[in-house]
């Protein structure tokens, strides 16, 4: 296969599946062939991310993300996704296993935040390893915003939503993802990243989510695909 990318996913499967409906729900071919060529490697038994960045797990999710690149590799894909936040911890050592470059979807939502020029409070709806590992925190500071501090109550009701519900349920509780998005408004978010993929998979579901000021990093990965993924395959400029 020529002019195809890889998607580096598992990282959980829901949210991995949820990125490729979206991608596909954004474009709409007239027939089968005009579709995007990609690869998707769903490669679910890869470590908890959060879990090895607390420093409750020894198990290495770079190794196993590792060998995934370079099993790819040899296939010569033209651009690599990550459809998992927290383990864009390890995106620069990732990239440098490979001349292909790896879409960073955090550089993406700093794209979006430097398009609000007024300075902001900007909540982060997001696993505690992307909390612990800033990757939100130093993009916004960058962007001359401020980071909003979830407290303890707030952010273990997003851990909620996001492992208690979507990764060991299988479920969405609606109602406990807007109470929160509400109470982190409240106290002074201007706006709201969402900053995992299993916040994505909510966000994709949810017949309201335009209540909320949103920048849904999943979506924005998924624009950045089908824009070089329909150059490289068909050179059409979006």
């Amino acid at each position: 296969m020529k002019n195809f990318f890889v998607i580096l996913g598992g990282m959980g499967t829901l949210a991995t599946t949820n990125f490729l409906n979206d991608l596909n729900e954004a474009y709409k071919p007239s027939s089968d062939q005009e579709y995007l060529n990609y690869l998707v490697v769903n490669h679910a038994t890869i470590p908890d991310r959060t879990s090895f960045i607390l420093k409750k797990s020894k198990e290495n999710p770079f190794d196993f993300l590792k060998e995934d690149i370079e099993s790819v590799d040899k296939l010569n894909p033209d651009f690599y996704v990550i459809t998992c936040n927290t383990a864009h911890f390890f995106y620069d050592d990732l990239q440098k296993l490979t001349q292909k470059p790896i879409i960073n979807m955090i550089e993406l939502v700093e794209n979006k935040l430097n398009k609000i020029k007024k300075p902001s409070t900007i909540g982060i709806f997001a696993t505690e390893g992307t909390i612990k590992s800033k990757l939100f925190n130093n993009i916004i500071e960058r962007c001359s915003h401020k980071a909003f501090v979830s407290s303890r109550k707030i952010q273990d009701n997003i851990n909620e939503c996001l492992y208690g519900d979507v990764k060991e349920k299988g479920t969405i509780n609606f109602e406990r993802y807007h109470n929160t998005l509400k109470e982190m408004m409240d106290q002074g978010c201007d706006y709201i990243i969402i900053g995992c993929t299993e916040g994505s998979y909510i966000n994709s579901k949810d017949e309201n989510s335009n209540l909320y000021p949103l920048i849904d990093s999943e979506k924005e990965l998924v624009n950045e695909s089908l824009k070089l993924g329909l150059k490289l395959q068909k050179n059409i400029e979006i």
